[in-house]
């Protein structure tokens, strides 16, 4: 079989994968988006933690990319990231590196980078599998199965800060800084700390956190099968 797809739509329930019928790097980009959506619908979507996330996806209004790859090259991206500027019913993108060699503070990098790429289009974010020692709320919330970029229109952030300014969306304006600190300035962006800190409270860090610890395992089963021939 060729390369995988440049670009690859998350379906609302993808398939489990028989991993001896398939190529390795075909079978990784597949159970890769498996585990992604798993994320997006068992703690995103469930949990509302973004209230959109449910409706873009299944409109059709996400995409995602898996690079293979264990060093990313953010300008080897720039090609998918214009064609998704250029799409204009992509409005949340995914890239998901399975393989990345580095961690979270190198993966932020990463991600700030793929982000410059088209600043004028989108807003860049960066969900990591090992939350880092000094985050908060929104990196716990963030301990996706793989090192993810979420690429998000700008356009579509603005419509929705429109109607409800003290959104998840907002989390896009608050610098790293910000997102450590553990009193954080009540600006509009910040109030959606506060949002989660009661979603955590409401629901408990141990069953959210057992949710993230499921899908991880999930994961490293998976990915312990596939990666022995690579």
């Amino acid at each position: 079989r060729g390369p995988p797809p440049r670009g690859v739509l998350v379906a609302p329930h993808p398939a489990r994968l028989t991993v001896s019928a398939e190529n390795s790097r075909v079978a990784l980009v597949r159970e890769a988006i498996r585990l992604h959506h798993r994320y997006q619908s068992e703690l995103i979507e469930r949990f509302s933690v973004c209230p959109w996330a449910k409706s873009a996806r299944v409109e059709g209004r996400t995409r995602a990319h898996v690079v293979l790859e264990s060093e990313v090259d953010p300008g080897s991206l720039s090609p998918l990231v214009d064609a998704w500027a250029e799409d204009g019913q992509a409005e949340v993108g995914f890239i998901i590196a399975p393989r990345f060699d580095g961690d979270h503070a190198a993966f932020t990098e990463l991600a700030q980078a793929v982000g410059a790429l088209r600043a004028d289009v989108f807003l860049s974010a960066a969900f990591h599998p090992i939350a880092p020692a000094v985050g908060g709320t929104i990196h716990f919330l963030r301990q996706s199965p793989d090192p993810t970029v979420q690429l998000v229109r700008r356009s579509r952030l603005d419509a929705i800060r429109a109607e409800d300014p003290p959104h998840y969306t907002d989390i896009f304006q608050l610098s790293l800084r910000e997102l450590e600190d553990a009193a954080p300035l009540r600006t509009i962006a910040a109030s959606v700390l506060v949002r989660n800190e009661r979603l955590i409270e409401r629901e408990g860090r141990g069953t959210l956190q057992a949710i993230i610890d499921d899908i991880r395992s999930d994961r490293d089963r998976t990915y312990a099968q596939l990666l022995r021939a690579w």
